[in-house]
């Protein structure tokens, strides 16, 4: 568990940097924002303003706005943090932390706050300030770094049955592994490069490295993606992409799949409030020693999510994959649907939950178990994480997760349940 911990420290120092500029239009949002009384007297309302506060709000909201008139966010930062966990209602402090993080080139957070303020009663030029922001943000890097670590307890990593025995062709029956526990780590690390090519037009070049290391190194994986391709940008933080990915898997023996593809993406938001994406993806997969499995994967997805409020955020979405393998009895669809929400506590503590269903089906029986016919099986996934908005390590906020998997089946050795706790970190808070 030590280098568990010392892996978990590392990946919570992972910074990202990059260069700014300045439009002409961000300048006026950026003289609007920091004035709020202007602000409020154009809206002829307080919609957005602080509420009647109490001590510690106006002066911490006070403070706050003397080091952001000053030119000093970072001093502002601390404030403007306290008062978005004691009011995540409050769009206003939500507005000025995330120019704050914006002015101190923290992207990642500044573009989270914004569109989480999208969610209050703004006026009509806060929203035109908010969106040039965005805009602005989407344009002035051209890389972004990305990271992931978590350390993770599973009951059953490997989804094997509670059943002791396997029926083969309904005459023998051999014995099936132990469920067992295991403790590892979940890592990704990558990274996107998005040189511009001509006004809203950008090259993209994006590649991630994801893995799972356990205690037994035999059952460790790695999974390699590369994609490459477009990106075009338009108005209301639409994106339309397209290109053709690479892709492998490891072990410890070395090798285990390897493919090709192409993918394609769209996402717009919609009344300021409601996002929307769609994503396709089409790869030829080749395993090394199972050509059973050859053949191409095709998936759908249709993703959203809505800000309700401030301080709450509605997410779903519907997803369609097809395994058309050369082996009949794998060639698998599934149906997915997901809903989930993440909602902020006065006092600073963030919650959400998510529920995933899915239905999957194969096109003929296994024929070593044809007695049991095509397989049918419903899956089930519930999550639900934590995170304190003070508490935090370099910009990233640890987060507590637990989730639960359950499938069951027509095929007896295919059905298992697995009960997963896992510690990680996030930026988003």
């Amino acid at each position: 568990m030590t280098r568990f911990a010392m892996a978990l420290a590392l990946a919570l120092g992972f910074g990202i940097s990059g260069a700014s500029v300045q439009t002409p239009a961000l300048a006026q949002a950026e003289e609007l924002l920091s004035n709020p009384e202007s602000s409020e007297s154009d809206q002829g309302t307080t919609l957005t303003s602080a509420p009647e506060p109490v001590d510690e709000i106006d002066r911490e909201w006070l403070t706050a706005l003397d080091h952001m008139q000053n030119n000093a966010p970072r001093a502002a930062l601390p404030h403007l943090e306290r008062l978005v966990s004691i009011s995540p209602e409050t769009a206003r402090f939500r507005l000025e932390l995330a120019r704050a993080l914006f002015l101190i080139e923290d992207d990642t957070r500044s573009y989270y706050h914004f569109e989480q303020a999208l969610g209050g009663r703004l006026s009509l030029a806060e929203i035109t300030t908010v969106n040039e922001y965005l805009r602005a943000m989407e344009q002035r890097k051209p890389w972004r770094g990305h990271a992931r670590v978590a350390v993770v307890s599973q009951s059953n990593p490997w989804y094997r049955s509670r059943e002791e025995f396997v029926d083969i062709g309904g005459s023998l029956m051999l014995p099936l592994p132990e469920v067992e526990r295991s403790v590892g780590l979940e890592l990704g690390l990558g990274g996107t490069f998005l040189p511009q090519l001509r006004p809203d037009l950008h090259g993209r070049a994006h590649v991630m490295v994801t893995g799972q290391i356990f205690e037994d190194r035999n059952l460790n994986r790695w999974h390699a993606r590369g994609e490459f391709g477009l990106l075009s940008l338009g108005d209301y933080s639409q994106q339309v992409s397209g290109g053709v990915t690479l892709q492998g898997a490891f072990g410890m023996q070395g090798r285990i799949m390897h493919g090709v593809g192409v993918y394609g993406g769209f996402q717009r938001r919609f009344a300021n409030r409601l996002n929307l994406g769609l994503r396709l993806n089409a790869d030829k997969l080749q395993y090394k020693d199972i050509p059973q499995l050859h053949g191409l994967r095709l998936s759908t997805a249709l993703e959203g999510s809505y800000l309700y409020s401030p301080r709450l955020r509605l997410h779903g979405g519907v997803s369609l994959y097809q395994a058309r393998t050369e082996a009949a009895f794998h060639r698998r669809s599934t149906g997915s649907v997901t809903l989930g929400g993440q909602f902020a506590f006065s006092g600073g503590t963030v919650a959400g939950l998510e529920a995933k269903l899915s239905h999957s089906r194969v096109k003929e029986a296994n024929p070593l178990q044809a007695q049991f016919g095509p397989e049918r099986s419903e899956r089930i996934d519930l999550t639900a994480q934590v995170m304190h908005r003070a508490v935090n390590i370099r910009g990233f906020a640890p987060v507590a997760m637990v989730g639960f998997t359950h499938q069951s089946s027509n095929v007896p050795m295919n059905a298992f349940s697995n009960l997963k706790f896992s510690l990680g970190a996030t930026r988003n808070f």
